[in-house]
């Protein structure tokens, strides 16, 4: 039976219903330094404490009884095939296999238009191999308590930076502070189709704040530039321009938004998953 949308929306926190989380593994075009120093044909196969990260990424996922099922979109199937412990779980049913498309959001517009019963969806990536299963749960619960169509998962840059002064993260700046992303996304309504349509637009600006700002309309971006924009007022003017809800969720945790984009990432969370071994 297919849930209407304020059924969806409607769902009491003793009702949350287990996600499907959907985990890209694909690879952006062009040179990889991380797989590079690696050497590895993609990144996320990158070994973290001696585990590929997105073996990493599969045990978290698999060891949180708020998600039921795990889909991995990427690599191609060519690397699949080369990758024991990716082909056996994908071969007895432990893990969904899809193919990557031409990016991040593609791969979500594919996933959601070839399986649009599969919500509430978690959207996470394989290169974040510092994710726990803390964070994973605090997130959903906190999404379903939001009753929105559409939550995203940041932490302040305060956070983080008292945590791992040392890590270089793109930070967007509101009234009030500044946040950085943890790759975690909960796609809880059909609704949330329109926010990944603009995701496809903008994409390439990912790491281009202002850009993505400028999207809102000039006044929007002239409030960011003078210090006057807050987060909930961005969102809740995107919110309104697509016709969805959107919240942020704050996480408590630096390492959720320390994701590996660089081989000095690499290093960084090398060192802190041996901390965390050693305490």
């Amino acid at each position: 039976m297919t849930l209407s949308r304020s059924d969806e929306l409607n769902m009491e926190e003793s009702d949350l219903r287990p996600a499907i989380a959907l985990i890209l593994a694909g690879a952006r075009p062009g040179r990889d330094a991380v797989a590079e120093i690696a050497g590895v044909p993609i990144k996320v196969l990158a070994t973290v404490g001696g585990v590929p990260m997105v073996a990493r990424v599969i045990k978290t996922l698999e060891s949180s009884s708020l998600v039921k099922e795990r889909v991995l979109c990427g690599p191609s199937w060519e690397i699949m095939q080369g990758q024991a412990l990716l082909h056996e779980m994908v071969e007895t049913k432990m893990l969904r296999w899809v193919a990557p498309q031409q990016g991040p959001s593609l791969s979500v517009k594919s996933f959601l238009e070839q399986s649009p019963q599969d919500l509430p969806l978690l959207v996470t990536t394989a290169d974040h191999a510092l994710l726990t299963v803390e964070m994973v749960e605090y997130f959903l619960r906190k999404a379903s308590q939001a009753q929105v169509d559409v939550a995203v998962a940041l932490v302040p840059y305060s956070v983080v930076a008292k945590a791992y002064p040392q890590s270089k993260r793109t930070v967007i700046r509101f009234k009030g502070g500044g946040f950085c992303g943890c790759n975690l996304f909960l796609l809880c309504t059909s609704q949330a189709e329109r926010l990944v349509e603009f995701w496809t637009q903008v994409e390439g600006e990912r790491k281009r704040p202002l850009r993505l700002i400028r999207r809102l309309g000039w006044f929007m971006l002239v409030r960011f530039l003078v210090g006057g924009l807050s987060l909930s007022d961005a969102l809740g003017e995107l919110s309104q321009r697509m016709g969805i809800s959107m919240k942020a969720i704050i996480l408590p945790f630096p390492e959720a938004a320390i994701d590996v984009d660089t081989p000095e990432d690499l290093a960084l969370v090398e060192h802190i998953v041996e901390q965390q071994e050693k305490g």
